[in-house]
């Protein structure tokens, strides 16, 4: 029943990079790191959040600290996760792990393409220089500076808020405020919340904040709260054997009926029947390859080397064949 996983990071930084292919994965997440899914060669599926996300290659997707995920491919593939330890310290930021995160194909807007490609150059140089040390760049230092660049890219331009409110003009205050309201929830979801106490705590007009609610989120505060226990029930459903109704008084729901209502109406299953399905993923689970970057050294240098060409110069996607021979087998070459 484990679903918690922690990666693996790089010694004294709060970051991991895994290289890996996967055929059927087990559900799980990450508690207090952010991860980004990179697909180098597949395609692969990651299903989230109770959808699926068709990654091809090239593409990535971002998935929360309490985000239940799992990736699955019937073809031949080669992933890079990044994790970043969001209660590290060096983020400068407490309550970071309890902020939502939107960085998936789909859901990415053209006004934020520009400020995607600058994240994959980052994410691959970083890959990079994990793979390819350079004698002048110690491993630890370059991780976590590159880090702490691709954490604060991430809350700059693919926060949630900016995704909820990509169609509006809001201001640096309303983002903030969001993050105010959403680590207030995730802090007290358990326990009775009232729009009215939440606004005594944050300082805010009772009717400022209820108006906030609809036009950023297009749902009252209620609805917010709901789906945060819902998520967070998830997690229980998943890493133990606590009767249903039991989970449902613990995050927060007055009743077991109330419950499977709102389960049922953020995941379009039952409470039961979504732990049976996660019991029956997790037996079927194989497990994952994992690849030291000399095992895959041609593969990511021809990777990187394509990825870069082609953010630098997109029409290269549409050419069938991209001749690369690679970095030299000496590398890093002699300073």
């Amino acid at each position: 029943m484990k679903g918690n996983i922690k990666p693996d990071t790089i010694p004294d930084t709060p970051a991991g990079i895994s290289i890996y292919s996967v055929t059927r994965e087990a559900p799980h997440h990450h508690t207090g790191f952010l991860e980004i899914l990179y697909c180098l060669h597949g395609p692969v599926t990651v299903t989230t959040r109770s959808q699926e996300v068709l990654l091809h290659e090239g593409e990535l997707v971002s998935l929360d600290p309490f985000d239940i995920h799992y990736t699955s491919a019937d073809t031949e593939n080669l992933i890079v996760s990044f994790y970043f330890d969001l209660t590290d310290p060096v983020f400068g930021r407490d309550d970071l792990d309890m902020l939502y995160f939107m960085c998936e194909p789909l859901a990415i807007p053209e006004s934020k393409q520009e400020e995607l490609k600058e994240l994959k150059r980052l994410l691959l140089t970083m890959l990079y220089f994990h793979c390819f040390p350079h004698p002048k760049l110690p491993a630890g230092p370059t991780a976590t500076r590159f880090a702490v660049k691709i954490v604060d890219m991430m809350l700059e331009h693919f926060h949630f808020f900016d995704f909820i409110a990509r169609y509006m003009e809001y201001s640096p205050d309303a983002k903030t405020l969001y993050e105010n309201i959403l680590i207030y929830i995730q802090k007290n979801y358990a326990e009775k919340i009232t729009l009215g106490k939440m606004s005594d705590t944050l300082h805010f007009n009772y009717k400022y904040l209820s108006r906030f609610f609809m036009t950023t989120s297009y749902r009252g505060f209620p609805r917010v709260v709901m789906d945060v226990r819902s998520y967070m029930s998830s997690i229980l459903l998943l890493e133990t054997n606590d009767n249903v109704s039991d989970i449902a008084y613990k995050v927060g729901f007055t009743s077991p009926n109330y419950y499977y209502r709102v389960f049922r109406s953020w995941t379009n299953t039952t409470p039961h029947r979504y732990r049976k399905e996660m019991r029956r993923l997790q037996a079927q689970a194989e497990e994952n390859r994992y690849y030291d970057p000399k095992e895959k050294k041609e593969e990511l240098e021809h990777f990187i080397l394509f990825r870069f060409a082609e953010l630098q110069v997109p029409e290269l996607i549409d050419m069938s064949f991209i001749p690369f021979k690679g970095l030299p087998d000496a590398w890093p070459p002699d300073a």
